[in-house]
């Protein structure tokens, strides 16, 4: 097995066809036709997380809030994988865990994939 290297240049492009044809996949096995779709964070709290000392990347973890609904939570990483979480609830020692995105729906974009 490969081990993997956290040194900042994971993900890649891909087609907007190839990006359609998943996204399309993803709405059929909804249940409800008004569930959340996706997911906006704005540039200033992922500024805020890819400025955090030692990191090189983002993790998104699927969430499910209080109410039941879809969350995602973005976590600063380090090189060797770690999350960079805060130290306690109440001090965040310089590290955030983001959430409050903007969803779709109802926000939806008009060129929504």
């Amino acid at each position: 097995m490969a081990t993997y290297i956290f040194d900042g240049k994971a993900g890649r492009p891909i087609d907007l066809a190839t990006a359609k044809k998943w996204v399309a996949k993803y709405r059929a096995s909804l249940k409800d036709p008004n569930d959340i779709r996706a997911h906006f964070f704005g540039s200033e709290i992922i500024k805020k997380i890819l400025n955090e000392p030692g990191c090189v990347g983002i993790r998104i973890y699927y969430a499910l809030d209080d109410s039941g609904k879809k969350q995602l939570l973005l976590v600063g990483t380090d090189a060797t994988g770690g999350n960079l979480l805060p130290s306690t609830n109440t001090d965040s020692n310089g590290n955030t865990i983001a959430d409050e995105s903007g969803t779709c729906p109802p926000d939806c974009p008009p060129n929504d994939l």
